[in-house]
């Protein structure tokens, strides 16, 4: 018996070991980055994991910018080869609604984004000052905005779900934790 709760001890251990050790990979990222033709709108930290969807709401300052075009970015794939749909919503008063689905494959999606970071879209606009630009509407209202990633699984936004393997090794600790008091009840009820 005394082993079976060394066990059970070095089990929970070793599970909680392995789930703290885990490196701590940086989560993914999204901003607005001054590129050649405009101001990029750019997903960072992607640590091999791609880009499959996204929806987003970016909020300008109208007394200081007047928006002018947005070009997609081709890191989704290609609109003329119906790779991608995009979508573009600019609903005024300085705030547009842009979108866009892949329909390549996440391995496709893989190859050709291929790094840490991909371009979403570039917007163009008349003005200088930046400094009001927002991405807006994380959460909030129905459908919510978000980037998505392998397995249309949200990577940027309010809905994003711990991986199954974290909740395994969470879930084998748990077990081994509770063996021993039902051990523990099971051999003081032999004893009786």
């Amino acid at each position: 018996m005394f082993k079976l709760k060394q066990m059970a001890r070095v089990a929970a251990l070793v599970a909680g070991m392995a789930f703290g050790m885990a490196p701590a990979m940086a989560a993914p990222t999204i901003s607005f980055v001054s590129g050649v033709g405009g101001i990029d709108v750019v997903v960072s930290n992607l640590g091999g994991d791609i880009v499959a969807a996204y929806d987003l709401d970016v909020s300008f300052d109208t007394g200081a910018l007047t928006f002018s075009s947005l070009t997609f970015g081709s890191g989704l794939g290609d609109e003329a080869s119906f790779e991608v749909i995009n979508d573009l919503q600019p609903v005024g008063g300085g705030l547009l609604d842009f979108a866009a689905v892949s329909l390549l494959s996440d391995l496709d999606l893989l190859a050709l984004q291929g790094g840490d970071s991909v371009i979403l879209a570039t917007l163009q606009f008349v003005g200088t000052d930046f400094s009001s630009l927002a991405f807006v509407n994380w959460g909030t209202g129905l459908p919510t905005n978000d980037v998505k990633g392998a397995g249309n699984q949200v990577i940027i936004g309010q809905s994003q779900v711990p991986e199954p393997a974290s909740l395994a090794l969470v879930g084998i600790a748990m077990a081994g934790m509770l063996t021993v008091p039902m051990l523990r009840r099971r051999k003081d009820a032999t004893k009786a």
